[in-house]
């Protein structure tokens, strides 16, 4: 009877360590699973901030160009500046300067407009070139380009 006894003790042994296996190769790949899912739900969330960071540096520039279309002899602070006005753009905001860089001759100005915007954690900066007949106030948006912020 001791020898049957022994093998039904025996038989047990082995099916915690097997469980404990089993529910820790389990847990591993759950805890992998949530990070990929972190990681890729956040990169499409700083994507999505980065779009909207440079559709807020858009409006600026056009906010910029209606701004000197009313008044051809627009100008803000001196050039450089920091940021000579700002505004809302639903959640997020921009900041704008407007400088007035050269004359054409007698025909036309030449304004450098500078829109920085915010989203979040993310920042876009555009630099716009505006071109202004002096005589009918006819603006002509000329070049836009992204630069690096410093």
């Amino acid at each position: 009877m001791s020898v049957n006894r022994s093998k039904k003790n025996r038989r047990g042994q082995m099916t915690l360590p097997f469980i404990l296996l089993v529910g820790g190769i389990i847990v591993e790949i759950a805890i992998a699973g949530s990070f990929v899912a972190y990681f890729l739900s956040t990169s499409g969330y700083g994507e999505r901030l980065s779009i909207r960071a440079t559709a807020a540096a858009n409006s600026g520039i056009r906010d910029a160009m209606v701004r000197v279309a009313q008044n051809k002899e627009f100008t803000e602070q001196a050039c450089g500046d920091p940021y000579a006005y700002s505004f809302p753009v639903g959640e997020d905001s921009v900041a704008v300067d407007v400088c007035r860089t050269s004359d054409f001759g007698d025909s036309k100005y030449t304004y450098t407009v500078e829109s920085l915007g915010y989203a979040g954690s993310r920042q876009k900066k555009l630099v716009a070139r505006i071109l202004v007949d002096k005589i009918t106030g006819h603006t002509q948006l000329e070049s836009v380009s992204e630069e690096a912020i410093e």
